[in-house]
């Protein structure tokens, strides 16, 4: 089961908190994506201190995953790179959104498609790239055969 609420700029992190909250009681939802955390926390601070803000929202929605036993998705553009594979460096932002994730994984552009490239994984610490096309009749992506 699926459940959206919709969120549109910045949006302070308690009230995130609030539906989320809901949605784990409420709804017995498990997996939470937050899409993203550049425009959620946009226009609240200046300067430095908007990577103050990323991180106390990124500590909040850590701690909120531990105790509810949930996984939360959090995505996170990638700051500007001429490198042509990103890294986790490349996460906008502290260091503190990567160090904090049990999964860091990362869209990449390779020369003939694209791929999902598996950057951390805290549990098994597998690591790996996984080819994908997009089919632009089905609107879905899929793995690319080996």
């Amino acid at each position: 089961r699926v459940l959206f609420f919709f969120f549109f700029g910045s949006t302070h992190v308690d009230k995130i908190l609030d539906a989320m909250e809901y949605s784990v009681y409420g709804q017995d939802i498990n997996h939470v994506i937050l899409d993203n955390l550049q425009f959620m926390t946009s226009g609240q601070g200046r300067g430095w201190e908007k990577f103050d803000i990323m991180d106390d929202a990124i500590a909040r929605f850590r701690q909120f995953a531990t105790d509810k036993n949930i996984h939360i998705t959090i995505v996170i553009h990638p700051r500007k790179s001429i490198a042509d594979l990103l890294t986790t460096h490349d996460v906008f932002g502290s260091a503190k959104a990567t160090q904090e994730a049990d999964n860091v994984i990362i869209l990449q552009q390779g020369k003939a498609y694209k791929y999902i490239d598996v950057r951390k994984n805290r549990f098994s610490g597998h690591l790996g790239k996984v080819p994908i096309s997009y089919n632009s009749d089905t609107t879905l992506y899929r793995e690319l055969a080996a």
